[in-house]
């Protein structure tokens, strides 16, 4: 008789009710993945841990409701895990970067590039995601777990949410003054609360994205013409106009910082703002809003979508409208005109890993040599997009040494980072200043550059780092941008604009709400949509060679 090898012994699997799980994924989550909460919890109440406690319930049982609503019967282990990975994700961002998820970042996440996304692939982001993300997901499918049937679960179901909604209410209000004070002044607690934040800003993501979908485009400037300066130019009108990218007035020297990050600029003849407030902390907010109509108070991304921008009024003064891009796009502000990304092609030593913003030179150039009408070029940089800020300059440029050579933060000193941001600072100062030698070297046209900075960066202060903090709490250093404007005498003759006068003006506080009027007002386009409040060459046109 043959011996039959015995059978081989699987890891035994316990068996858990349904609720016994959820209570185990509801504990994880708010032990592990919410340490942000708890830090700002404790931050908030010191010496009132009834208050803390209250909190954590509250946003346990809002854990084990989220469970018990999504996931009834056999979606439970599956929406179990999606939302560990959520809140895995995003804690992961929190604790290096001291990101809070909200609409803007969902949108800067889907709007972004491969290129840039993968800057933020660390070795250590991955191995945290895997360990603390991944592994708890993959343990929720271990357990078998004891279902009922289907007549047991339609009333099992309703009972256990309005259950988990009671006890969350019921803590709340158990100090009801402290808890909607709080929730209130310090939306950084809610805002930090995972997987709810990150849930909360997909929907409404998604639901802006379905209710922007089709719709009719309000006409703005109808009545655009250009001005008798503007058709008296003796040549075509050049105006490039640079949107950079993730500037911050604080490390630009222009701006009164400690180094000399724009040498280039400060030997030209610019005109700089000093005091510039961005309009958002992030690409996506930002850019759209500057070059709409709309001034930050009554900014929605509805309301830029349903309308015209400004590139639609100045192609109707007859303008020829370029947009290119060496960054995540024209976030649909060429919607009308189209627009193209750079490509090696242009300038392949710029383009030796990513092509840095000096790949727009030779585009410049060939601009200046070529055209016959009135042109607005818009350039949008990647300028100083992190983290892997030691890709925006060329290595013979990096004048601040030791920079960091990795987007993964923990492997460098802060002295090594804002050393690698400030070289990426002097990048564009080369970009600019070469831009504007080239320009003033072209006798065929009459040329002028405008540049501003969509959002500013956090460089490590109170424990930030990048941009796309929620506005309600975004630092200065991601608020408070460079913007300037140079004016070749040819132009500055042409349209009979006062330097003097533009240098005053530039030195009264402002915002992103100046670029629409003041880019209309500089190139002597006439409309009733322009408002002289907010445009710089308002009171500067010397009205006696009117």
């Amino acid at each position: 008789m043959t011996d039959q090898p015995e059978p081989r012994r699987r890891l035994p699997r316990p068996r858990l009710g349904h609720l016994a799980l959820n209570l185990l994924v509801t504990a994880y989550i708010m032990g592990v993945l919410n340490t942000g909460v708890w830090t700002r919890l404790f931050s908030q109440f010191p010496d009132r841990p009834v208050n803390v406690a209250l909190f954590v319930l509250a946003f346990s049982a809002l854990t084990l409701l989220t469970l018990e609503l999504l996931g009834p019967w056999r979606l439970q282990k599956p929406v179990a895990a999606l939302l560990i990975l959520l809140a895995a994700s995003a804690a992961y961002f929190e604790r290096t970067y001291g990101v809070l998820v909200d609409r803007e970042l969902v949108r800067s996440v889907f709007e972004t590039t491969p290129t840039e996304a993968q800057h933020l692939v660390t070795p250590g982001a991955v191995l945290w995601i895997f360990l603390t993300g991944v592994l708890p997901a993959g343990l929720v499918f271990w357990p078998r777990v004891s279902r009922v049937g289907v007549w047991h679960q339609l009333w099992r179901w309703p009972v256990a949410v309005a259950a988990s909604l009671l006890v969350m209410l019921s803590a709340l209000f158990m100090d009801y003054a402290a808890a909607s004070s709080t929730l209130r002044a310090h939306r950084e607690i809610a805002g930090s609360y995972q997987p709810g934040a990150t849930l909360a800003a997909l929907v409404r993501y998604g639901k802006e994205q379905f209710d922007s979908g089709e719709r009719t485009v309000l006409p703005v400037g109808t009545d655009a013409v250009p001005g008798p300066q503007l058709e008296a130019a003796p040549a075509p009108v050049l105006l490039v106009l640079f949107v950079g990218e993730t500037l911050r007035a604080t490390n630009f020297g222009l701006d009164g910082y400690d180094r000399d990050t724009t040498p280039g600029l400060a030997a030209r003849e610019v005109i700089n703002l000093p005091e510039v407030q961005s309009c958002g902390t992030a690409t996506a907010v930002s850019l759209p809003c500057m070059f709409s109509p709309l001034t930050q108070a009554e900014y929605s991304r509805d309301g830029f979508l349903g309308r015209e921008n400004l590139l639609d009024v100045v192609a109707r003064a007859g303008f020829d409208v370029r947009w290119v891009d060496n960054n995540t796009g024209d976030q649909h502000i060429a919607a009308r005109f189209g627009w193209a990304r750079v490509d090696e092609t242009l300038d392949p030593a710029a383009c030796e890993t990513e092509c840095t913003d000096e790949v727009f030179l030779p585009l410049i150039e060939q601009t200046a040599a070529t055209i016959t009408r009135n042109t607005v070029l818009v350039l949008h940089m990647i300028g100083n997009h992190g983290p892997a800020y030691s890709l925006r300059y060329p290595r013979a440029r990096a004048r601040f040494t030791p920079d960091c050579q990795t987007s993964q933060f923990a492997d460098c000193s802060r002295e090594e980072i804002v050393n690698a941001y400030d070289n990426a600072v002097l990048e564009t100062d080369y970009v600019l200043s070469r831009a504007i030698d080239i320009l003033q070297a072209s006798d065929r046209v009459t040329p002028a550059l405008f540049f501003v900075s969509d959002h500013g960066e956090s460089l490590g202060e109170g424990g930030l780092y990048l941009h796309a903090a929620p506005m309600f709490m975004a630092p200065e250093e991601q608020t408070h941008v460079p913007m300037l404007l140079w004016l070749d005498p040819r132009y500055s003759a042409a349209m009979i604009l006062d330097d003097a006068c533009l240098r005053e003006q530039a030195q009264a506080p402002t915002s992103h709400d100046m670029v629409f009027s003041s880019i209309l007002g500089l190139l002597d386009i006439r409309t009733e949509v322009r408002d002289p409040a907010l445009d710089l060459a308002a009171t500067c046109r010397r009205e006696d060679h009117a």
